[in-house]
């Protein structure tokens, strides 16, 4: 017995031996982590105060719907939800009450957007939030005096948005000049405007990267004060402002950082090549041109432009009198290109849009309405669109009836293209006095099973029941569904709501 025990009892002590021996080289290699500042694991958070910052750290990563939902959880999750929600804060009614004013001491802001109030809730935030990063003003009646006490009060903005506050002169401009930290910097409808103001600002701020001046009266601006000064400008948009050449050609001249460019509903904007190149090395990182109803720039400035920019991602030409030789540039030009706006470009044709669909893989939006220009030949059988990936796709006015008279026939080689299009969740067809044949496309259509809108515009007739059948029916994923009043009834409208509650019909 006594010989059998001894091999148990030796076994007991070499078991306890390699386990303090694996111990001990544990705690060695932890000492050793300790020693080189190795990440150890962190400790978990005793005191309140402690737990609160956690959560405030988790919580501000969250959108404010999901802080609201965070407030009621418990007193712990209250406090930092609600101090999240403060540093931020979207006020549209009168600061006068007074239970704003514990909240703005104890937290302080770091941006505000003051709607519609009065100029006494612009003294509070001159008073109170010292600590501003962002600031917008949106149709109040702020005047210079008191914007220039704000800025005075929080000299560290970086983000000003001044949007319809008519009492604003070019004074206000000047004030702007003191942020030297500025770099986001947005005006709407302003009627003020001069060139010493502007060049100002882009002076003494050197580090402006996004800007924005849209209905601001631009057509008696040169900027040829502004000089030579080197801007680091990314983002520049002048909409509906009616520059001058004179003026994009001597911000264009200092912007090489450019990266998105606008000059959308510039109706009356006569540019020309020099306006638009005013250099050799321009437009190197821009990634987004829109020029939307710029109907008034030169045919050799936009294709110069369009010839130069070989990384574009996104164009807008939606108005313009792009042509076939556009087309060819866009189309060779097209190895980033995303997104495509030619709507109700009137001198286009199928040829040359063929070009951009068969070449272009990564479109994910593409527009291409027109007034009867485009045919139903950009849908023939033997043409396969390289842009599979396409998520939005708008066409309206699409002439169906033009070859040979023949509607039904169109209408299916129509629908076989939109067949492939298998990632595509928005999208419209339809025109004036069109019969959009429905039927034709029940057998290919459902294969859309990714479709979240579906929009038919200007349709004159009614629509059949098997069509509305087959469309409460069709595509799980849809949440929007939009047709003209006359074509859809109002009982089949109640159909439409009982059956798919949580579709919008439009």
């Amino acid at each position: 017995m006594t010989n059998q025990q001894k091999p148990t009892s030796a076994s007991a002590s070499t078991s306890r031996k390699g386990k303090d021996s694996k111990d001990r080289d544990k705690n060695i290699s932890k000492a050793k982590d300790k020693e080189q500042g190795e990440w150890l694991p962190p400790q978990s958070p005793k005191s309140p105060l402690a737990i609160e910052e956690v959560l405030f750290e988790i919580v501000s990563r969250l959108d404010k719907h999901s802080l609201h939902s965070c407030v009621s959880v418990n007193k712990i999750f209250y406090r930092a939800a609600v101090r999240a929600l403060w540093m931020s804060v979207q006020w549209k009614s009168s600061l006068s009450n007074p239970s704003f004013l514990p909240e703005m001491l104890r937290y302080g802001h770091n941006a505000i957007e003051l709607q519609d109030n009065f100029d006494a809730d612009l003294d509070i935030i001159a008073e109170k939030c010292t600590r501003l990063r962002e600031l917008r003003l949106v149709w109040t009646q702020a005047t210079d005096s008191k914007l220039h006490n704000i800025l005075v009060a929080s000299p560290n903005i970086s983000s000003l948005y001044l949007y319809n506050c008519k009492p604003l002169t070019t004074l206000a401009l000047s004030h702007i000049q003191a942020l030297s930290g500025l770099k986001k910097l947005e005006i709407k409808n302003m009627l003020y405007v001069d060139e010493t103001s502007i060049a100002g600002i882009l002076q003494s701020c050197p580090l402006i990267e996004h800007l924005v001046l849209e209905d601001v009266r631009l057509s008696r601006v040169a900027m040829e004060s502004l000089g030579v000064t080197p801007l680091r400008i990314r983002t520049l948009a002048l909409t509906r402002s009616s520059p001058t050449g004179s003026f994009v050609r001597n911000i264009l001249r200092n912007a090489p950082l450019l990266r998105e460019f606008s000059l959308a509903r510039n109706v009356h904007s006569a540019l020309l090549t020099e306006d638009l190149l005013p250099g050799p090395d321009m437009y190197g990182y821009l990634v987004s041109l829109n020029l939307e109803s710029c109907k008034t720039i030169a045919s050799e400035a936009l294709l110069a432009v369009l010839k130069l920019c070989r990384g574009l991602e996104r164009i807008n030409l939606c108005g313009t009198f792009v042509d076939d030789t556009a087309l060819d540039v866009i189309a060779s030009n097209s190895q980033k290109l995303t997104s495509l706006n030619l709507g109700w470009c009137a001198q286009i044709s199928d040829a040359g849009l063929l070009r951009v669909l068969t070449a272009s893989q990564h479109l994910i939006f593409l527009d291409i309405s027109s007034h009867g220009v485009l045919t139903a030949g950009i849908f023939r059988p033997g043409l396969v669109w390289a842009c599979t990936r396409l998520q939005t796709m708008i066409m309206v006015g699409i002439d169906m009836v033009r070859p040979g008279g023949q509607i039904q026939p169109n209408h299916t080689m129509m629908y076989n293209q939109l067949s492939r299009l298998l990632c595509l969740q928005d999208l419209a067809i339809g025109g004036p006095y069109q019969d959009i044949q429905l039927k034709a496309g029940f057998d290919k259509m459902g294969e859309l099973v990714n479709l979240e809108s579906f929009r038919i515009h200007h349709l004159q007739t009614a629509l059949g029941e098997d069509e509305i059948r087959w469309l409460v029916e069709a595509w799980p994923k849809l949440k929007r569904l939009k047709v003209e009043q006359a074509s859809l009834s109002e009982p089949w409208r109640r159909y439409f709501r009982r059956r798919r509650p949580h579709l919008i019909l439009g």
